[in-house]
């Protein structure tokens, strides 16, 4: 029997892990690293290895950390010749008895960090360390609905924010203003660093989250900013927008966005379907 099998037809799939979710973040994750630069691929490898060990260390007294033999067995099954070992094994785990978040925020995190040793100490190479840690991810990506939300407010609110090192904030300030008359609450945030915004949208509990972007430039820094919002707030839906989206656009079909657009009536129309969407979750 194949590992795709034993995942996708068994009933703690739909329990402990999505197998749709997890198998088309894998391929996305896959299709999104062959369009993009080795350099840029290796940071995206370092930020989810940060933000994985970053999330683990806030609850390091409270979530039991794994044993050695598991912990590499864990690893050694992210970065196999098997695309399904790594998934598999979450499950072996759950079935076991592992509470969400330990397999959450204590196994993977304790991986991720291994896999980066390991990199670091030239055990695995750069292809290695990208196949673990984007196996992480889309595994993250999978557990996401074991995890509630905050409660969501009575009306409705968004934070806009410019993507880090973008110049151009005219147009995400018009939207903000726009979409206020239409009696949105938007907090905006623009001209922050990478980890200053992750770190407001993070304590601001809000759930849709909308991106400017001012063209292929900024392709780097939100590709980094999406991987690290997908792993610190995994409830909240993303919607990018920008004049020159259209140049961009094949890639951020694959960073499996809530939403994109180049217009104000677009936006409006999907974000007022995006807080439908949360409002009756």
């Amino acid at each position: 029997m194949s590992s795709n099998h034993n995942l996708a037809q068994d009933g703690r799939a739909h329990d402990a892990l999505h197998f749709d979710v997890y198998a088309r973040s894998k391929t996305n994750i896959s299709r999104l690293k062959a369009r993009l630069p080795d350099e840029i691929v290796a940071n995206l490898a370092r930020e989810v290895i940060r933000r994985v060990v970053s999330k683990a260390s806030e609850v390091e007294n409270v979530v039991a950390a794994p044993s050695q033999n598991t912990l590499e067995k864990l690893s050694e099954a992210l970065i196999s010749n098997d695309e399904l070992a790594g998934a598999n094994l979450i499950l072996e785990l759950r079935s076991e008895g592992q509470s969400e978040e330990a397999i959450y925020l204590s196994h993977l995190a304790a991986a991720a960090r291994l896999l980066g040793e390991w990199w670091e100490e030239d055990r695995i190479d750069f292809n290695k360390v990208t196949l673990g840690t984007g196996r992480i991810f889309a595994i993250m990506r999978g557990m996401r609905h074991l995890f509630e939300p905050a409660p969501i407010a009575q009306h409705k609110t968004a934070l806009f924010a410019s993507t880090p090192g973008e110049d151009h904030t005219l147009g995400v300030r018009m939207a903000a203003d726009l979409f206020r008359k239409e009696g949105w609450d938007i907090t905006l945030k623009v001209g922050l660093g990478h980890d200053a915004l992750v770190a407001e949208i993070e304590q601001s509990n809000i759930r849709i989250i909308g991106l400017s972007i001012g063209g292929e430039h900024s392709t780097e820094a939100l590709t980094k900013l999406v991987v690290a919002l997908n792993i610190n707030c995994p409830h909240v839906s993303i919607f990018v927008s920008g004049q020159n989206i259209e140049s961009v656009q094949s890639i951020l079909d694959l960073m499996e966005l809530s939403g994109t657009g180049s217009d104000i009536v677009s936006a409006q129309k999907q974000l007022n379907d995006l807080w439908d969407q949360h409002a009756t979750a």
